[in-house]
């Protein structure tokens, strides 16, 4: 019996660091707010997400293309989006200036600040 719990505990502790670092499909996303740069050429979701018990929130920002999510802003230990238009292209999200015409992104696990 203490073989299947150390068993289960670390293949628990394998699952929620995998996740942690490379991103699940169960992890709940639930949509904070929608919005549309000034010219309307950019539109955005702001999503919280939450893995549950043993993982932190975190936000994500899609840029929406055709139907299709591209990542743009991704940070773990967030609670909420901020997000502000600068101009037609650069867009403010909790801190972070990315220029969508670039194709400037953010995520967390490569900040090297």
């Amino acid at each position: 019996m203490k073989r299947l719990y150390i068993v289960f505990l670390i293949a628990a502790i394998f699952v929620s660091m995998f996740c942690l670092f490379s991103g699940c499909s169960f992890v709940q996303e639930d949509l904070l707010l929608t919005t549309k740069s000034p010219n309307n050429a950019y539109t955005v979701e702001a999503y919280k997400t939450n893995g549950g018990a043993t993982v932190d929130y975190s936000i994500k920002v899609y840029l929406i293309n055709n139907n299709n999510k591209l990542l743009i802003y991704d940070k773990y230990h967030d609670y909420d989006a901020d997000i502000k238009w600068i101009n037609n292209d650069i867009i403010y999200i909790n801190g972070i200036t990315l220029d969508l015409s670039k194709g400037e992104t953010y995520d967390w696990r490569k900040d090297e600040s």
